[in-house]
């Protein structure tokens, strides 16, 4: 598991950065004005050409900034499967540009398909975010997956709406039931419903496709133990591309899950109609979201159809991705 974090200071008068002290020194009262002298004191994490990289992560105080009414809102949650990012894809600038739009659009987003193993790529989309003017935290996986074709979940979080207070890489090594095996966040939020701070976790999950109904079959067992890890946590949700559907998933084969069965204490946040992938010829809810935890408060999730809101073409839209995030918020 690996971490970025770093505090950008956006063009928003009266912000304060999490990781920087600020020291107000007085100054003469002249004509009655009171002028004083701001002084920005860096604290003992040191910033390298504007990021900081963490091995280890130890959860601090987290408290509810009350200066900040953006806090207030729902959190915004989101899962995309970016189709092969890497330094190419993050090489071509009209491809890039969108997807630093759409994920600028979260408080917290999963991307799936990250394959550059020197993270280049990786940096250079996590700076980008920061330089939207909010700050950016990252956590991501190890390269995952049997063969050299390997993954890596990512997720990014705006610093003031979230903290990622712990992380867990699945083992798999000996049952090897997943291509790649889950990748869950705890993550610790307002919840302006309950006008108080909540945990959730967050599983990340990508299925290798032929085998979508195997990995899903075991998947309600391991975000039952996972949850039971996160002891803080209200629930668990997994998200991500599960290939749950069309080819990959039949429908009688789906309805023989647990995961799909009424009662089962499981809920998807996403309809069996929805269509979360890019082309017209296909018509299939591969990316899906789903919850387990009675005290889990959470919207339905949606579909952005980022082709129909940018105006772009089916060709177009191919170039950033062939799935569209399904995104939901937490209440």
């Amino acid at each position: 598991m690996g971490m970025f974090e770093y505090e950008a200071v956006p063009h928003v008068s009266g912000w304060f950065s999490k990781h920087f002290k600020l020291a107000m020194v007085s100054g003469a009262i002249v004509a009655g004005l009171v002028i004083a002298t701001i002084i920005v004191v860096p604290t003992a994490l040191a910033l390298s050409g504007q990021e900081a990289y963490i091995q280890a992560y130890a959860n601090s105080n987290f408290t509810v900034s009350k200066g900040l009414s953006s806090f207030y809102s729902p959190v915004k949650v989101a899962a995309f499967n970016i189709k092969s990012f890497g330094l190419a894809k993050s090489s071509k600038e009209f491809a890039y540009q969108y997807i630093v739009k759409i994920l600028s659009r979260y408080d917290v987003i999963l991307i799936q398909e990250v394959r550059d193993k020197s993270r280049r790529s990786l940096k250079k989309l996590w700076h980008s975010l920061n330089e939207t003017g909010v700050s950016y935290g990252s956590v991501y996986s190890d390269n995952l997956g049997r063969t050299t074709y390997t993954e890596q979940y990512v997720f990014f979080y705006r610093i003031k709406k979230a903290e990622v207070t712990a992380t867990q890489q699945y083992d798999d090594s000996r049952d090897d039931d997943f291509e790649r095996e889950p990748f869950t966040i705890e993550l610790s939020y307002y919840s302006p419903q309950d006008k108080r701070k909540k945990r959730i976790a967050l599983m990340a999950l990508h299925t290798k496709p032929k085998d979508a109904a195997a990995e899903l079959a075991k998947l309600p067992a391991v975000m039952k133990r996972t949850l039971q890890h996160f002891k803080h946590s209200q629930g668990i949700i997994a998200l991500g591309d599960f290939n749950a559907d069309c080819t990959y998933l039949s429908k009688k084969k789906k309805n023989s899950l647990e995961l799909f069965k009424k009662d089962s204490g499981f809920k998807s946040l996403l309809h069996d109609s929805v269509d979360t992938t890019v082309a017209s010829s296909t018509d299939c809810a591969y990316d899906r979201a789903f919850v387990y935890g009675k005290k889990v408060k959470v919207s339905e999730a949606t579909v952005f159809n980022f082709q129909t809101a940018f105006d772009l073409s089916e060709k177009d839209a191919k170039e950033i991705s062939d799935h569209y995030p399904i995104e939901f918020m937490l209440l």
